[in-house]
């Protein structure tokens, strides 16, 4: 058998092996879906395990190992135990505690902190302040204003056009963005068992998870932007074409159909980012320990949920709470630096830097109470 396969753990390449010697380190588990293997054929690019369909198929003349079929672990249909929202946050506060500060390592900061800021990029909540401030009279001219903007912006097919390519360039942009965090998502979440992987070797062995988080993503805001969309053209038909035919009068008549956009526009805000939530902690994990899509990890979601829904309720409870704390943290350090603690705050890199001890806790906070309801969804090379 010729000797022409070589694989990385941590960084590290190992061989030549054979492929049944690969093959059997990836049935043994010594091999995860996400570690990168490489043989001539391939050219310069190492590639996923994952990635390579043949390693995970019987020979074709032997039946499978039975130990292979017996350590499998079924994602669904296995009851687990009840997780509990405290012993998470305390077991991941422990996690933190090893990793940042036993020892206290400079460059491991620094290294874990890229990792943190491309896991939450863009994710980061804008300043509202200001927006719907005033008496209701104010809030009606605000409004008028707005609306002859429009009706003068599209007299202008310069104009309108400017619109649409500003409004392309940012999709293309949020996407963009969409993609890094995706891979920032696997990179932050394999340094949270490995915390001093290289950050190449965490980019190359993330790319296929998240090339799938990603299309799943997209799919999931196309479908949010047509409910939005949806509830958009009913309020434009229920509300704004009546009221503009009325010149610009307001009538009671209006108000049971605003309350009622109103409504649905913040359920759906609501939902998407309960859903958005849902991915980052658990759907994400999932993927990562068993190389599975999404749509298959968020089974095991929703098996979590339907067993135990009010443990899952107090586990987003608990983080509301952490993520207060976590503000009023973040705010007492601006004041005591005398407001000069938020310039670092306000960059892009050295935000995750700063930040990492509280990304890191809540990346933890999920993982440790996924691992409470089934320990045997973790493997236990992870």
């Amino acid at each position: 058998m010729e000797r022409k396969w070589y694989y990385a753990v941590d960084g590290v390449r190992h061989g030549p092996v054979t492929f049944e010697e690969l093959r059997a380190l990836v049935v043994g588990g010594t091999l995860k879906a996400l570690d990168l293997v490489w043989q001539p054929d391939f050219g310069p690019e190492w590639r996923n395990v994952g990635q390579v369909r043949a390693l995970f198929e019987a020979p074709a003349q032997e039946a499978p190992p039975l130990e292979a079929h017996e350590r499998k672990v079924p994602l669904l249909g296995v009851t687990g135990a009840r997780p509990s929202c405290l012993a998470a946050a305390s077991q991941a506060y422990a996690r933190v505690v090893e990793v940042l500060f036993r020892p206290f390592d400079v460059s491991r900061w620094f290294s874990m902190g890229f990792c943190a800021w491309l896991a939450y990029i863009g994710t980061q909540s804008g300043n509202f302040n200001g927006v719907g401030e005033g008496n209701p009279g104010d809030l009606k001219a605000q409004l008028d204003t707005l609306l002859d903007k429009l009706a003068n912006a599209s007299a202008h097919p310069g104009v309108v056009a400017s619109i649409v390519l500003l409004l392309v360039l940012g999709l293309l942009f949020g996407l963009w963005l969409c993609s890094l965090r995706s891979r920032g998502d696997f990179m932050f979440l394999h340094r949270w068992y490995r915390p001093d992987a290289p950050i190449r070797q965490c980019w190359l062995s993330s790319r296929a998870a998240a090339h799938e988080l990603f299309v799943w993503r997209v799919y999931f805001f196309f479908i949010a932007l047509l409910l939005f969309a949806l509830d958009g053209v009913v309020a434009y038909v229920r509300i704004v074409r009546p009221y503009l035919d009325a010149d610009k009068a307001w009538s009671d008549a209006l108000l049971r159909p605003t309350v009622a956009c109103v409504t649905v526009a913040v359920l759906l805000s609501i939902g998407v980012r309960l859903v958005a939530h849902l991915a980052k902690a658990f759907v994400v994990p999932v993927m990562y320990w068993h190389g599975v899509t999404a749509p298959r990890a968020w089974l095991v979601v929703f098996a979590l949920c339907n067993q135990y829904p009010f443990a899952v309720l107090s586990y987003l409870a608990c983080g509301v709470v952490f993520l207060v704390m976590a503000v009023m943290g973040g705010l007492a350090f601006v004041l005591c630096t005398c407001c000069i603690g938020i310039i670092p705050l306000a960059l892009p890199y050295l935000s995750g830097v700063l930040l990492l001890p509280v990304y890191l806790f809540f990346r933890g906070y999920a993982v440790c109470f996924l691992s409470q309801w089934r320990a045997e969804l973790v493997p236990a090379e992870a």
